[in-house]
């Protein structure tokens, strides 16, 4: 896989200046930047074992501080913590390999715990500690270079705010906190190419980032369908529901219109296939989600991100169907109208497709 990305590379660059001429570039450091970008971000061996070093890593320097006594004083910790912020980003830019990343990511984590524990014993507010966790990954998102402490600062960040939601009991913002993620998937995924030429920073945390987001979505979502274990109470379900089904049929739009699809009458029979199966899931947001998550990594070829909307959508479908007031008659009946939209829209993309061939 490593030796095809070179060639690749190259080809694309060579058909770019065929088609522009005037075009010019710097090979090598385009090939060291991608090869910097994808090293934590494309395997997943590599990512995995990253942050689960980060988290032993931890681990070791938690028990080691524990030992002392830090733990007892507030301001203490929470200067600790503003430290271990500042010391890990410096290590990270320090030398960019696998050990210093994952030592990097130990402090980084360590930070916010710190931050947590001692925000929580100066002011014996829980709202406090989430607002300091919540600054702290937005300057963790602006400033730092590490793919992976990006990617966790956008997690912290969402569960921030949903933690906000929860304290002050205010669970219908949750809405609020879909619409905004759905939104900002759905947009970086249509204007990826944009947002990546506009500058190196955008181009180092795009990927962080929408995974970040997506697994933020993911999570909310799986909130929505677990209200009776965090007791929650979280009605209108049809505002977030109407939301995602609109950025997936907006999606799907750009999809239809780039992959030269023309014909009103086929576009005609496809919308309204999508609607009758999308319209049943407005009450239950976490299906529509799901679509969006495997129709976004899909447009933009996100093998993960794709693989992580697959299973939330299989996990969100298994839910929806036990969770329906209905008979066992009805929902087989649900399944098999489902089953023979999808059958039809199958022979229609076929149809299609031969017709462009032919």
């Amino acid at each position: 896989m490593a030796d095809k990305e070179p060639i690749q590379l190259e080809t694309l660059l060579h058909e770019i200046v065929q088609e522009q001429p005037d075009f010019s570039y710097d090979e090598a450091a385009i090939k060291a930047e991608v090869a910097h970008s994808t090293s934590l971000l494309k395997r997943w061996p590599v990512k995995v074992l990253t942050i689960l070093g980060g988290l032993l890593a931890m681990g070791t320097l938690m028990g080691a501080i524990a030992g002392t006594q830090l733990l007892s004083s507030g301001m203490a910790m929470l200067q600790l913590g503003v430290i271990l912020l500042i010391v890990a980003e410096i290590v990270i830019r320090m030398k960019q390999d696998t050990t210093t990343d994952a030592l990097g990511i130990a402090m980084n984590i360590t930070s916010y715990v710190m931050l947590a524990f001692g925000t929580g014993q100066l002011t014996d507010d829980t709202t406090s500690v989430a607002v300091v966790l919540g600054i702290a990954a937005v300057l963790v998102l602006i400033f730092s270079k590490s793919a992976v402490c990006v990617f966790i600062s956008v997690l912290v960040l969402n569960g921030s705010l949903l933690s906000l939601i929860f304290l002050h009991k205010v669970y219908n913002l949750s809405h609020a906190l879909i619409v905004v993620l759905a939104a900002l998937l759905t947009f970086i995924s249509l204007y990826e190419a944009k947002l990546l030429a506009m500058s190196r920073r955008f181009a180092l945390v795009f990927g962080p980032v929408r995974m970040g987001l997506v697994f933020s979505l993911i999570i909310t979502l799986v909130l929505f369908v677990h209200q009776k274990l965090l007791s929650t109470n979280i009605t209108h379900f049809w505002l977030s529901g109407l939301f995602l089904i609109g950025c997936l049929l907006l999606l799907l739009h750009r999809v239809l219109r780039e992959s030269g699809m023309k014909d009103k009458k086929t576009l005609t029979i496809f919308y309204t296939c999508c609607s009758v199966v999308l319209l049943p899931t407005v009450l239950a947001p976490s299906v529509p989600g799901a679509l969006l998550v495997v129709l976004s990594s899909f447009y933009i070829g996100h093998r993960t991100g794709l693989w992580a909307g697959l299973l939330a959508l299989a996990y969100f479908l298994v839910l929806y169907y036990y969770d329906l007031n209905m008979t066992l008659l009805a929902k087989s009946g649900v399944l098999v109208l489902t089953g023979a939209l999808f059958l039809g829209g199958l022979y229609l993309l076929n149809r299609y497709l031969r017709n462009h061939e032919a």
